[in-house]
């Protein structure tokens, strides 16, 4: 689960949870008598989701925008957090109510861009691929053609592919212009109108074990001439991905770790076209 995804399910706990404390709220005023403890009931999930919240934050901090990291922390550690940690007292329950809706508003604003759906949705694309080889022997066919062919032919059944997944995939030309995986022309305007979540940078490379460094290498500076352009609100802006394309899956060694440069990652996918059974592969 993504931590958008994550979110949105707390989110949907902390909306639900300030609807029954606005219910209290108003039963309150004809009668503010708590026979059966509905205040300290709502103290309590008010509690839990306080720790819910903290969780959420030390698991994906390292992944969140800094601003969201930045409204959580100051959330959790300052005044709102510590009203919600007492709830002594029916004020409190309902400002905490309050602060939890704030947070829940200003958090889901922060979250609310395309970039870490393009992401997840990418990442599921080429999962996607490299399980499809496994079970479907034509598709499998497909590929040891386009193998043999050459590297352009890879990346336009690569393009193919995460087009499925709703991602425009495209590569750099020597000037570091978006070039079409297909074509070989410019992507042609308004591309998000056709249905598109977004449009991802991929370099995609025929690679052997021995050269598979390199390979890399050579994919990733392609990669770095690009500097973005007109379309880049519809674009993957934090990620790039340089694919390998081999027979075998690749040994541990010949795939770099992802690695970062400035606000942008690389991310080292190899997609084996005859891969190893898991335990042949772990002994590579």
């Amino acid at each position: 689960m993504t931590y958008v995804e994550e979110w949105r399910s707390l989110s949907a706990r902390i909306r639900a949870f300030t609807r029954a404390a606005n219910l209290y709220a108003r039963f309150q005023q004809s009668n503010n008598a708590d026979t059966y403890g509905g205040a300290k009931f709502l103290g309590d999930q008010s509690q839990k989701i306080l720790a819910t919240i903290a969780t959420f934050t030390a698991s994906h901090k390292a992944v969140l925008p800094s601003e969201a990291v930045k409204s959580l922390e100051g959330f959790l550690e300052g005044h709102q957090g510590k009203v919600i940690a007492g709830h002594e007292s029916s004020r409190e329950i309902r400002a905490g109510a309050i602060f939890l809706a704030g947070i829940e508003s200003e958090i889901s604003f922060l979250l609310a861009d395309r970039q870490e759906i393009l992401r997840a949705r990418s990442e599921r694309a080429f999962l996607h691929l490299q399980r499809s080889l496994i079970v479907d022997e034509s598709l499998k066919d497909r590929w040891l053609a386009a193998f043999k062919s050459g590297e352009v032919a890879c990346e336009r059944l690569g393009s193919v592919h995460l087009l499925a997944h709703g991602i425009y995939a495209f590569k750099i030309d020597a000037k570091g212009a978006r070039t079409d995986l297909i074509f070989d022309e410019p992507p042609e305007p308004f591309l998000e109108r056709r249905g598109l979540q977004g449009m991802v940078l991929t370099e995609w490379k025929v690679v052997e074990d021995k050269n598979a460094l390199a390979r890399f290498e050579e994919a990733r500076t392609q990669a770095e001439l690009y500097a973005g352009g007109a379309l880049a609100g519809s674009e993957l802006k934090a990620y790039r991905y340089l694919v390998a394309v081999s027979l075998k899956s690749l040994p541990r060694a010949a795939i770099p770790a992802d690695s970062a440069a400035g606000a942008v990652t690389y991310r080292h996918v190899n997609i084996a076209i005859d891969p190893d059974v898991p335990s042949k592969q772990a002994r590579r």
